[in-house]
């Protein structure tokens, strides 16, 4: 919010003129500055998540290609005469790559479709509440100015219930032509906060409660993209796993992997702490 807030008021000036703002008022304008707060940071928390995501993909993909280009793997590969798997290492590394390629575009994809849904919609969104605020700083500004007059004419009655004068008639009708003008100024801002406020009360509510109209389909649609790339992911790793022919059993590959991390850790060339 910027450093302008139309949701802090100065309800002493209201006092003076009892127009103290309702507390029904004061409701929708909290929930409407919560709304716009969440949608911010959801916003913002999405696009964190698409950075992230990129930088997963992208960071498999360099991974793969600087172990493509990597001496040493070429010259494993040379040097290897025997071995318990069905391809060599680089025909591992490439099937990895095929795999991390399509988890690439599966990423820009899901990122897309985030954006369409939920970051473009928030903004949207933000805008609109944008144009609220606007509205409520008018009703806001009419409200002051309404309340600078009747203070203009409480003044004025003030000072003439204290003073006396000799001028008689004349003077009355100058006071009355005066007053007038007050009671005139007067009467055009009332009708100006009226109509303002009586806007907002009636289009706060609604608005407030045609909130889940505009996000659950957007919600909805975003959960379902991120299921689909969930899937993606699983199916591509699963065929990766198949092309190395491991078994695909979550517990005899966790134990395979753990056996193998006991020969790499029996193999260290540092000291064990």
């Amino acid at each position: 919010m910027s450093s302008w807030n139309p949701f802090t008021r100065n309800t002493t000036s209201r006092k003076s003129i009892g127009l103290i703002t309702t507390r029904d008022f004061d409701r929708e304008t909290r929930r409407l500055e919560s709304l716009e707060d969440n949608a911010k940071s959801l916003t913002r928390d999405l696009i964190k998540q698409d950075k992230s995501f990129d930088d997963f993909a992208r960071g498999q993909l360099k991974l793969l290609h600087d172990l493509s280009g990597s001496s040493f793997i070429n010259h494993y590969d040379q040097q290897q005469t025997s071995t318990n798997l069905s391809t060599n290492i680089s025909q591992l590394i490439n099937d990895w790559k095929l795999t991390a390629q399509h988890i690439s575009e599966q990423t820009s994809l899901l990122n897309e479709i985030t954006s369409k849904t939920i970051i473009d919609s928030s903004k949207r969104l933000t805008l609109a509440l944008a144009n609220v605020t606007n509205a409520i700083k008018k009703r806001e500004q009419s409200l002051n100015e309404y309340i600078k007059v009747q203070n203009k004419l409480d003044k004025f009655n003030e000072k003439l219930g204290s003073s006396t004068t000799s001028l008689g008639a004349t003077m009355n009708a100058t006071n009355n032509t005066k007053f007038e003008q007050i009671q005139k100024q007067l009467n055009e801002a009332k009708q100006q906060y009226e109509l303002k406020n009586q806007v907002l009360n009636n289009e706060l509510p609604i608005l407030h409660e045609q909130r889940a109209a505009f996000v659950y389909p957007c919600l909805e649609a975003f959960i379902e993209a991120q299921a689909h790339y969930c899937d993606q992911l699983e199916m591509a790793y699963r065929n990766l796993i198949g092309q190395m022919d491991v078994a695909t059993d979550s517990t005899s590959t966790l134990d395979e992997i753990n056996a193998k991390l006991a020969t790499i850790k029996s193999l260290s060339i540092v000291a064990s702490e």
